[in-house]
């Protein structure tokens, strides 16, 4: 009865008791044996006794166990669920301490599950950064901007540019969706793109050999749209093989006008041979024309009246901004066009920009920003 107890009851009850059992006390310390009937105070003594500890096992103990329990929860310290089944105001507290731990024990259990998830999205995401190209090669007679922006960790926007034998391939792609599964398909065309573009310097021969490869290893609901651009810095041209991709845009700097173009083909993964759909095109170039590339995470931003930023205002911004000095400050202005578009709205998907401007001579005095592929810079 003596034993040391958060409850405040048990205190309580202790403090009764004491009351209590004064008349008893000072009766036995002023005895007078004409008033006192000693079985009678035995008796009465003995009863109030086995009465006061049935009430403490019964309601005190049971009590004081549940507020242990309880500051142990409060406290962060271990706690054991609680073993009261009467039908009574302790059971139902019991049972509700218990529903309420284990929910706990269960939140608990997928707060951890979640960092855990944190932690390896932020691992591939690593990774995947580490697949894109931190910044552009110089391409002679091109001025190159080249930023992605991803709207969660992982993105499925993906880009590259290489040389090879004197001649330069670039390539843009955007993988339905985004997240891990759209990262993950990006990071095999990345891989697959470096890997075969030896064997198969040609825009055409790439994306049919890398789609050869990727159909049979995704979902069949995943896929991937595309473009693959070929420059030789001996023509005046470039070449392209669409996949299903984006419009192009191109501003003829002679005409002052801006074309918009269908990239035609079927996106990659979406049939097992495109040998026969995708074709090898030609744009013609001339000194000052530019061409933007982009992903539809772009043309899809919305702005909080759930406006589309759409293909027609981004080609006129192709057209406002070619007559700048440089593809960043093209890329600048178009960007900042686009964030005041969107203002304070969440951004949904993946955005990626290419801007290139043909200069018909050799690019030099460019930025240092100016290769660099984050957006933020």
């Amino acid at each position: 009865m003596f034993v040391f107890t958060r409850s405040k009851s048990f205190y309580k009850f202790l403090s009764y008791q004491i009351i209590v059992l004064i008349p008893f006390v000072l009766l036995y310390i002023y005895k007078q044996e004409f008033f006192i009937d000693y079985y009678f105070f035995y008796t009465s003594l003995l009863s109030l006794l086995l009465v006061n500890f049935s009430l403490y096992f019964k309601y005190v103990l049971k009590l004081d166990y549940i507020i242990d329990q309880v500051s142990n929860v409060i406290a962060g310290k271990p706690f054991v669920p609680i073993k009261i089944y009467t039908p009574d105001e302790f059971g139902l507290l019991a049972f509700f301490f218990n529903d309420v731990t284990a929910n706990l024990k269960k939140i608990s259990s997928v707060i951890k599950e979640e960092e855990r998830m944190s932690e390896e999205l932020s691992v591939a995401a690593s990774i995947q950064r580490s697949v894109l190209p931190k910044s552009v090669p110089s391409v002679p007679n091109f001025d190159i901007v080249c930023k992605t922006r991803p709207s969660e960790e992982i993105g499925g926007d993906s880009f590259a540019v290489r040389e090879l034998n004197d001649e330069y391939f670039l390539y843009i792609g955007d993988v339905t969706g985004h997240g891990a599964p759209a990262g993950l398909i990006m990071m095999m065309v990345s891989t697959l793109f470096d890997v075969l573009l030896a064997d198969f310097p040609d825009c055409k021969d790439v994306a049919v050999n890398i789609n050869h490869i990727l159909t049979p290893r995704v979902n069949a609901t995943m896929f991937m749209t595309s473009l693959f651009f070929q420059y030789s810095p001996s023509n005046k041209y470039i070449e392209y093989t669409g996949c299903g991709h984006e419009h192009i845009i191109i501003y003829r700097a002679d005409e002052g006008v801006t074309e918009v173009m269908p990239a035609g083909g079927i996106a990659l993964a979406m049939s097992d041979d495109i040998s026969s759909i995708a074709e090898k095109k030609k744009i013609n170039l001339s000194k000052g024309d530019v061409i933007c590339l982009y992903s539809d995470g772009i043309t899809e931003a919305m702005n909080e009246n759930g406006e589309l930023f759409g293909l027609d205002h981004l080609s006129d911004l192709v057209k406002k901004y070619s007559h700048q000095n440089t593809s960043l400050d093209i890329f600048s202005s178009i960007s900042k066009d686009l964030s005041d578009f969107t203002n304070k709205t969440v951004q949904i998907d993946d955005m990626t920009l290419i801007v290139l401007k043909y200069n018909d001579t050799v690019v030099e005095n460019l930025k240092d920003s100016q290769f660099l592929t984050d957006w933020n810079v």
